[in-house]
């Protein structure tokens, strides 16, 4: 893939990933947890059964890769989407955690993860884990800016906590960043608040 295509391809995604904000907005100012939860938990599950569908029937994957194809990865032709793993780890970060933490770890992921991609993805000259120098500081800056609107009380647990997020999303593990990085913010998020 060309690095033009490359580009307009994560616009696309990214473009949708930064939707899925409305989820913690929505939370936020509108639903209470019981209907964020039972929404997020019809969304997840029927993304699972269209993966599922996707990945055991031919003509089911025809017209997602019709409808969705621009979005796709390499690696998600096989394996589960993005899109997928954003509405679970939605759906644990809201069953688990308080609001403010749920809310806080959500935007991180829809916010701070487009932002890497879109600064790293053009601008990035320097390596950094498997990520670009550039896109994982764009990354830690919008993650430090929500982390102090919503907990402004705790300037360096922000910070070190930040920088965990920022290692993790930046690190080659094989665990999708749309699940792992919502739940670790809200695990440490909700350590901090016990301090």
């Amino acid at each position: 893939m060309a690095l033009s295509e490359l580009r307009t391809h994560e616009i696309v995604r990214k473009a949708i990933h930064i939707s899925s904000s409305a989820i913690p907005l929505l939370y936020w100012f509108i639903f209470t947890r019981d209907v964020m939860l039972r929404g997020v938990l019809i969304l997840a599950f029927g993304f699972l059964l269209a993966e599922y569908l996707r990945l055991h029937f031919s003509q089911i994957r025809k017209i997602f890769m019709l409808i969705f194809g621009s979005a796709i990865r390499n690696h998600e032709h096989e394996k589960l989407t993005g899109a997928t793993y954003v509405f679970t780890g939605a759906v644990l970060s809201i069953f688990l955690f308080s609001k403010e933490v749920a809310v806080t770890s959500l935007l991180i992921l829809s916010v701070s993860d487009t932002l890497a991609a879109l600064i790293g993805i053009p601008f990035g000259k320097h390596k950094f884990l498997s990520k670009s120098f550039e896109g994982s500081t764009a990354f830690f800056l919008s993650t430090l800016i929500i982390l102090s609107i919503f907990i402004p009380q705790q300037v360096l647990l922000n910070v070190i906590i930040s920088i965990a997020l920022t290692l993790l999303e930046a690190s080659p593990i094989r665990i999708d960043d749309n699940f792992s990085i919502p739940l670790l913010a809200g695990c440490l998020l909700s350590l901090t608040s016990l301090l």
